[in-house]
Order: structure tokens, then C-alpha cells, then sequence
């Protein structure tokens, strides 16, 4: 499991960490060989000098003191900037610039990919704050929107003062198009396997209206960052996320009839589970896919196939144009988009006449060991207690014809799986609900599951049944 810790600040007036950021930041920097700051100011060396070594001071007034410490700006060969990255205990992306100078500089400087893989603590500030977000605005240069790093979807308006008239303007404008935190100086968020939590004064703004953030606000953050959590593990998603039968694509192929003439969209393939099927009818394929990680694995692994399309983006907010769709299928993805935007957006992508496939997996391993089942639930009602409830289990599959589908139809087909010890704690891995169980609790837990499939045998059998939820658009 990756172990990123990303913390989003809006500004430090006072060259100082508050009690309570400094407190959490203790907590977390446990490594401390190398912090690296990357510059939003990339031609300003001597400023960046100073403000590196003064930003170094607030960690080592803290006690926080690194080994090594510097910044990365337009002096930085581009070799050394990817060695300093790919060594770093922490990174922390500076402001005083402009936001899209800083991502120009990541990737002039061949640290990009670096920045992207790494497991260091990522930390940002004013415009190293906005450019951690998918998307953002840096509404001091322009209202239009940029891709950012992608760390989060959370989209930030710093240095938040009501009293700083234009910039408030600025962020409600911002709100008209996407959900928007303005933070004021001394706020941060902290976001760690999908938990989020915040020192100090943050607003959520929606059209133009704003309130200070609620514990409802933050929920969904977390099950927005829930969504992403799958993609701290990509191979591991890739090995042992199961695949469906066969069976059930092949009569979805026949009965859709999908081939070299039509164009078929997937939501979230994750590294392909339910891929192959369909791309090697020929058709035009394309997929979205939210995870930086797991879009990086669909295209080392289909990227040739001349076939094959994919976006790095969110599903939610992603603007397909004028593309139209004789099929949109999911695989246990579209459950986690909330059910009107994920039928009336379906519906509109589809071309009339067009079909809408939902698929999951519905897994027992009682039925093979009524005494191993009895006691990995022992384990469950004493060890699982992941601090974020998952809450995407209610997604109702047959609500289509309420947003113009015709009716629902489902079908089933069976399957079986069959794991060693090991190989089951590495499923169990693959489970968003168990990836953010905190440690040492999680360790805990893991080794029992896998003492008890051991006594068992060394063998623990999943017989999985595959649904399939037909509906189209008249």
C-alpha cells in the first residue's frame, strides 16, 4: 500500500506553523533525511533561496529539522531535479507565482513522473495548493480551468478575505462551474488513505454561495477521495480484482452487438478486468478512468491496440463534446457516482437505441467451509473498523427508467475462485474498505485472516455469481 500523506495549506503570514499544523506534521514526518521545494517562481533565484531556507526554518523551530533541504527552480538540471524528487521525505510545492509556471517547471525539469510516483508527504501553499487539485483555477491569470497534479479533487481559493473584495468575486465566480474551499491563511486540509481532516477557518462555495465547511462537507470529500483510493494500488488491483466469465461477455457482445462499427464507452476500468471482452470485438473503445496509476497500467497494457482510447479524468465532471455511444458499460464502478448524475450524464452519452451495461460481483465462501466462514466473521465483528464507513453499496440499479431508460433487465452467471493464505490477504488488500483500516490495527486483523486460512488448509474458495443489468435509451 502507498503511504502518501498530502497536506493543502493557504499561506503562513507570519513565517510560522500554528500550534495545531505543526502538531499533525510531527506526527506524520517520522522520515526526515530530505525535504525538496519546488519554486512557482521559477527565474527568481535569489528569493528562492530565501524563501527555501525560511520555509525550512518553520519545520526546524517545529523540531523538524532535515538532513538535507533545497529548491528546485530554473538553475536545476534536469537529472538532478528527478533524483532530488525521487529521494525526498517530503515535498512541498511553494507559492508567490504563477500556478501554471510551477507545472511547466515539474515537467521542464523531468520530475513529473517522479513527482507523480512518489511516496513522499506532498504539502502545497497558495499556488502549489491549487496546482495538487485535478483541476483548479488560478483566477489571478485567468478564469479558465487547467489540469493540475492531480494529488485531489479538492479545488482550493487561498488567502480567503472577505474583505479582499476581488478575490472574493474571483472565487464565487469559480463556484458557478465546480465546488470551490476558500481557505484562509493558517487552514489546511490533511488527506491520508482517504480520511481528510482540517485545522482552521475553510468555506465550501457552491453557486456563489458559501457557508464554513461541515462535517457533511467533509464526508463527501471522503467518499470523493474513497473513490481514489484504489489507485495507491495498481498492480495489486491488476492481480487480484476479479475478472468476469466469459460467458457473460459473450452474451453481451451478441446481444448489444458490438463489433468494428460501433463505439463503446467504459466507466472506471481500473487495469482492465473487463476490458479485454470488449476490445477485442474491434470496436471503438474508450474508457475514463479517475486514477492517475491505474490509467498509467491500462495503457501499458492496451496503449498499442489501435482501437484503444483512454482519459485520465472523473467521469462526474469530464466534458465528452459531441461523442456519442452505442454502449456504456461499467464493471463495479458505476456504484460510485451518485445515481442521477450517473444515469442522466449515461443517458445523454448514449445515441438512441443505445445500451447501458452494469456489472458486478456477488462472492460466498460459506457454502465451501461452514467453520473457516464462522471464524473469519469472529475476526470481522472484532477487527473491522476502517475509520471511513464505506457507503456505496446502495446504489439502485434498477432506478434507469426513472431518467428515461426502458426497462431493466438482469442476468446472472457463475464463477469460482480459489485462494491460498497469502493470495487472500492480497484480495482483501484490493478492497477500498480494508486499504484504509488504520495500522496497527490492519496488521492485526490481516494475520488472523491469514492464520485462519492457513489452519483451514491453506485454501479458501470464492464462488461468485456475475450480474449483469441490461437497460437502453429509446
Amino acid at each position: 500500500m502507498r503511504k502518501e500523506f498530502l497536506a493543502v495549506f493557504s499561506g503562513f503570514p507570519d513565517h510560522h506553523f500554528s500550534e495545531e499544523i505543526a502538531k499533525r506534521l510531527k506526527e506524520e514526518l517520522t522520515e526526515r533525511k530530505s525535504i525538496v521545494f519546488i519554486t512557482a517562481c521559477p527565474f527568481e533565484y535569489a528569493q528562492n533561496d530565501d524563501d527555501c531556507d525560511g520555509m525550512y526554518e518553520m519545520f526546524a523551530e517545529q523540531g523538524m529539522s532535515f538532513e538535507k533541504h533545497c529548491v528546485i527552480d530554473k538553475r536545476t538540471e534536469p537529472s538532478e531535479a528527478k533524483t532530488l524528487v525521487e529521494n525526498a521525505d517530503c515535498i512541498f510545492l511553494m507559492g508567490g507565482g504563477v500556478c501554471e509556471e510551477q507545472l511547466d517547471l515539474i515537467k521542464e525539469k523531468d520530475c513529473y513522473e517522479a513527482l507523480i510516483e512518489s511516496h513522499a508527504a506532498i504539502f502545497g501553499v497558495s499556488a502549489g495548493s491549487m496546482n495538487m487539485a485535478r483541476n483548479t483555477v488560478d483566477f489571478l491569470e485567468s478564469m479558465d480551468p487547467y489540469p493540475g497534479l492531480g494529488f485531489t479533487n479538492i479545488t482550493v481559493s487561498c488567502h480567503h478575505d472577505p474583505e479582499d473584495t476581488r478575490r472574493y468575486e474571483h472565487t464565487l465566480k469559480m463556484s458557478e462551474t465546480r465546488t470551490v474551499y476558500a481557505m484562509e491563511d493558517l487552514s489546511a486540509f490533511f488527506i491520508k488513505g482517504g480520511k481528510i481532516d482540517i485545522v482552521g477557518n475553510i468555506f465550501c462555495v457552491r453557486d456563489r454561495q458559501l457557508h464554513l465547511i461541515t462535517q457533511d462537507d467533509i464526508h463527501e470529500l471522503e467518499q470523493d477521495e474513497f473513490r481514489r483510493v484504489f489507485d495507491t494500488i495498481p498492480d495489486q488491483f491488476d492481480k487480484f480484482r476479479p475478472r468476469y466469465s466469459e460467458e457473460l461477455f459473450a452474451f453481451l457482445n451478441d446481444r448489444v452487438g458490438i463489433g468494428s462499427e460501433k463505439r463503446v464507452l467504459e466507466i472506471g476500468p481500473g487495469t482492465g478486468q473487463a476490458t479485454e471482452p470488449v476490445l477485442r470485438t474491434g470496436c471503438e473503445y474508450h474508457a475514463i478512468e479517475l486514477g492517475e496509476h491505474l490509467y498509467r497500467k491500462m495503457k501499458e497494457k492496451y496503449g498499442k491496440l489501435p482501437n484503444f482510447n483512454i482519459l485520465n479524468d472523473d467521469f462526474i465532471t469530464h466534458d465528452f463534446g459531441d461523442m456519442k455511444f452505442d454502449m456504456i458499460y461499467s464493471a463495479a464502478t458505476i456504484q460510485w457516482i451518485p445515481e442521477e448524475i450517473a444515469f442522466s450524464k449515461t443517458f445523454e452519452l448514449l445515441k438512441p437505441g443505445g445500451t447501458l451495461a452494469m456489472m458486478l460481483t456477488s462472492s460466498e465462501y460459506r457454502s465451501d467451509n461452514e467453520p473457516l466462514f464462522e471464524k473469519i466473521q469472529a475476526l470481522y465483528d472484532k477487527y473491522y473498523k476502517p475509520e471511513i464507513p464505506y457507503t456505496h453499496g446502495k446504489f439502485n440499479y434498477t432506478a434507469a427508467p426513472v431518467y428515461g431508460y426502458s426497462d431493466v433487465e438482469k442476468y446472472e452467471f457463475k464463477g469460482q475462485r480459489v485462494f491460498t493464505a497469502d493470495e487472500y490477504l492480497e484480495y482483501n488488500g484490493t478492497h477500498c474498505d480494508h486499504i484504509v483500516i488504520p495500522d496497527p490495527i490492519r496488521k492485526e486483523f490481516f494475520d488472523k485472516l491469514r492464520s485462519a486460512v492457513l489452519e483451514a488448509g491453506d485454501r479458501i474458495v470464492f464462488n461468485d455469481t456475475y450480474i449483469l443489468y441490461l437497460t437502453k435509451k429509446p
